[in-house]
């Protein structure tokens, strides 16, 4: 993956003047006069990789669609408004009822928290609370990008473009139907309080509640705080997101009472794209992704010319499953923006989203550029505009109460393109990951910024932000533990220079040299500075994967071999490393499997040029971890790919049952393609196959397979709603459940 993020030219004091010149006169300063105004688009490409070998086409849950929308208006009216803004200043009567879903905690004046530049040098500050007129100056600089790049790529396409009927276009597209958002948070009965009581719940829907839970349960990154997925257990009930055609695609949530036979409780929903699912106590919560269309283009306008056809939002359901044969549709959440993520802790749900801009007709219609929740504009206290800001979005968060999921208990956002979350059981960490800029000389090396929130009772708040040199692999990069965060970076850094045109002068572009990976381990404080770090390992290498324990870690980086680090955190300002430990091949995801014992799950791979060969299980020894050894390893020569190099959720494991297992692809033999879904336990020192069902039959079981058990039973589940059941004591196939 590779990013790149274009530097703005005008420095701060320019903004500064600008700024103290707008309020007295009135006047256009020369910084935005539109010849000033030609700054390059910041590229943010993102480069997926199709590791189905199947060719399997992806869920709605595991597609990440990003809409944008670029708007033709000339750039002199977009400078002029921007002056009139900062003029109108906090006083402007913006006429607009406000989000009420959180009382205000901030008045009018500017709450500043400082934060560490470990990178920069510099004191980064963000004000809690902010104004509409400061959201709509930010976004303008992002919005005049768009608008200038989408006008080159229509002289260079030799387009005659008629400015007055792409204001006309402008102004018919700018007419989005809100009603997808506004009609959304509406109650469709009467939630039962009686519902809640434990134990009348227990007995009415009959689940098993030993001490031991003895059923499968998501596999997840902090064992307090739940994850949702597309598979839930309840240790009775089982619950899968299928998909149906019924003249297109639709989505629904499939309930199976395993009491005696196999048999279905119900069917919920007809949903176009089921994102996740949670299951807790008596209540369902479904999560949808939509798309509010853009219908009233001009005749001679298409989608592309404004880069999107309208906006994209989420919904989610909530249902009371106290009877779970007739599950009830309670209330439903409806948040403008991408779903990109959730938990619950301690009894509330947290929702993450992101949610795009798009430049107003009037900067009264906030609606355009300020977060949307139940229909209404969330509240300039509520949102975080950091200073020097880059970003044209949001990151939204909104919280619900399980115990009455009427209303958001809270709501919050920050203007970040951040994509990366880690929720312990105190704070929420956001990791706004930047790449290197291309177009500025001198040493240029990518960095994440993080913000901390700490979360109670549903409320939360921003405590911190800091900056760490190097980019995140994945949420596993990140672990809190007594009152520090830990984290593993791969940090790129590069020499930019100029292309000069040797006879005009002309700057012609930015070319790169002398580029250099390394990897380093950072510890912060809850201030997020930086107090303990660990640079320059394992140079030309990339981290893979990495977990936490107590006062060690463990993350593997990978070129040709695969060295696994562990490091002594029990100092946090002087972390150390233990060992490191080189084999062939690498792990892309790492399980503490017992007190002694660390199960890697990746890739067996030649160690003279680094090439994959085949899935590998590795089991290592960790107690000793300055001398970590592989106690047992097992080549899955037939499998190539699985979802769980890239997917944690998708792996099925309960160390104290001894038992994991997750779905593999690969080809046999003949070249076909095969798809299975394995089973293992590890005893006496060895990987055990428990099982090997064959999946091949795309019709039968489509394209997706998940497991999971409930005692001595294992149930596999596919997406296109079939249930299977085997015992676990010898593996013979005992049921099923079909789709009628």
């Amino acid at each position: 993956m590779r990013k790149s993020e274009m530097k703005d030219r005008l420095d701060e004091e320019s903004i500064r003047q600008f700024l103290l010149k707008s309020t007295e006169k009135e006047m256009i300063p020369e910084s935005l006069k539109p010849e000033q105004m030609k700054e390059w688009l910041r590229l943010k490409n993102h480069t997926e990789e199709d590791i189905n070998l199947r060719q399997k086409p992806q869920k709605g849950w595991q597609k990440i669609a990003t809409h944008v929308d670029w708007r033709w208006c000339t750039l002199a009216v977009a400078a002029c408004l921007a002056v009139v803004l900062f003029a109108a200043g906090r006083n402007m009567d913006w006429g607009i009822e406000p989000n009420d879903g959180a009382a205000p905690e901030v008045a009018d004046h500017m709450e500043v928290l400082d934060g560490a530049a470990a990178n920069e040098g510099e004191e980064s500050k963000s004000a809690e609370g902010t104004t509409y007129a400061r959201l709509y100056q930010s976004f303008d600089r992002h919005w005049q990008e768009q608008e200038e790049l989408s006008r080159e790529y229509a002289v260079d396409g030799a387009a005659e473009v008629d400015d007055a009927a792409v204001d006309d276009a402008v102004d018919g597209a700018t007419e989005v139907d809100d009603a997808a958002v506004d009609d959304a948070g509406t109650l469709d009965g009467a939630w039962k309080e009686d519902a809640m009581d434990i134990e009348s719940a227990e007995t009415e829907s009959g689940m098993v509640k030993d001490s031991k839970e003895d059923y499968g349960k998501t596999n997840q990154q902090e064992k307090e705080v739940e994850e949702a997925d597309i598979i839930k257990n309840d240790g009775r009930y089982l619950y899968r997101v299928i998909y149906r055609w019924d003249n297109h695609y639709k989505y629904a949530v499939r309930i199976v009472d395993t009491r005696g036979r196999l048999k279905e409780a119900a069917l919920v929903g007809d949903f176009e794209n089921i994102q996740d699912m949670y299951v807790w106590q008596d209540t369902l919560v479904v999560i949808e992704q939509g798309w509010a269309d853009r219908n009233d283009l001009a005749d001679n306008m298409t989608e592309d010319s404004f880069g999107g056809s309208g906006y994209s939002y989420f919904k989610a359901y909530v249902y009371d499953i106290s009877d779970r044969a007739n599950p009830k549709e309670y209330h439903t959440f409806t948040v403008k923006g991408d779903y990109m993520d959730s938990r619950i802790s301690d009894g509330y749900l947290y929702f993450f989203a992101s949610c795009d801009t798009q430049r107003p007709k009037d900067a009264e219609d906030l609606r355009k550029y300020v977060p949307v929740l139940e229909g209404k504009p969330m509240t300039e206290d509520r949102i975080t505009l950091p200073n020097g800001n880059k970003a044209a979005s949001y990151l939204v968060m909104a919280s619900v109460d399980m115990e009455h999921p009427d209303k958001f208990t809270d709501t919050r956002a920050l203007v970040t393109k951040a994509d990366q979350f880690y929720v312990s059981q105190e704070s929420i960490y956001v990791a706004d990951m930047q790449y290197i800029s291309y177009e500025d000389e001198g040493s240029r090396t990518d960095s994440t910024t993080i913000y901390r929130y700490s979360y109670k009772d549903g409320k939360m708040r921003r405590e911190a932000e800091g900056k760490v040199k190097g980019t995140l692999r994945d949420d596993m990069a990140m672990n809190e533990y007594q009152g520090y965060l830990r984290l593993v970076t791969t940090v790129e850094s590069e020499e930019v220079s100029k292309i000069i045109d040797d006879i005009s002068g002309e700057i012609l572009g930015y070319d790169s040299s002398d580029y250099q990976m390394t990897n380093s381990l950072y510890v912060l404080d809850s201030n997020l500075n930086t107090v303990g770090s660990i640079e320059g390992l394992a140079k030309d290498e990339r981290i893979y994967s990495a977990r936490f324990m107590g006062n060690t870690g463990y993350f593997v980086t990978f070129r040709e071999t695969d060295p696994l680090f562990s490091v002594d955190l029990t100092n946090p300002r002087k972390p150390e490393i233990l060992g490191e430990l080189k084999i062939s091949g690498f792990s892309e995801y790492l399980h503490f499997y017992a007190d002694n014992l660390l199960l890697g799950i990746g890739m067996e791979a030649d160690e003279d040029n680094g090439s994959t060969d085949c899935l590998k299980l590795s089991m290592f020894d960790i107690s000793n971890p300055a001398d970590v050894k592989e106690q047992s390893k097992l080549e899955l020569s037939e499998y190539e790919e699985s979802d769980v190099l890239y997917n944690y959720k998708a792996v099925l494991i309960d160390t104290r049952k001894n038992l994991f297992g997750f779905a593999v692809t690969g080809y046999g033999d003949d070249y076909e393609s095969k798809y299975a879904y394995i089973l293992f336990t590890y005893e006496n020192g060895e990987f055990q196959k428990v099982m090997d069902i064959d999946c091949g039959d795309s019709e039968r079981y489509g394209l997706d397979v998940r497991g999971t058990y409930i005692g001595d039973r294992f149930f596999l589940m596919a997406d296109n709603g079939l249930v299977e059941e085997y015992s676990l004591a010898d593996g013979h196939k005992t049921g099923e459940l079909t789709m009628e």
